[in-house]
């Protein structure tokens, strides 16, 4: 049932965050750079949060929910779980963490 959950809650995240096409006069926008309802990632870090209360040592957890305070623009956060993930041998894309670095102008 959790599993079922968290798909979903992902699978919501990916709808949301679905690029329209580009207009004429504009950029297509990065996979950090697209906006997300503030409701779908209210909910998506309360599952995580909820997953982690009930196994502490759930790497993937703390992996997605760092991606949704990302794209909740509370960095510090994010890099908090960022490094709670990294700690239990997860790998995040360089991508993610360039764009974490620059949104949070953190220079490490």
């Amino acid at each position: 049932m959790k599993t079922i959950i968290l798909l979903l809650c992902l699978g919501l995240m990916g709808c949301a965050t679905a690029a329209k096409k580009p207009q004429a006069t504009e950029q297509p926008k990065s996979a950090f750079e697209r906006q997300v309802a503030p409701e779908e990632l209210d909910r998506t870090i309360k599952v995580f949060s909820d997953a982690i209360k009930q196994n502490p040592n759930y790497a993937g957890a703390y992996y997605n929910r760092a991606v949704a305070y990302f794209y909740k623009k509370d960095y510090d956060k994010s890099w908090q779980d960022v490094e709670k993930a990294q700690s239990m041998g997860m790998e995040f894309r360089p991508e993610f963490i360039d764009a974490l670095k620059k949104a949070s102008c953190r220079t490490e």
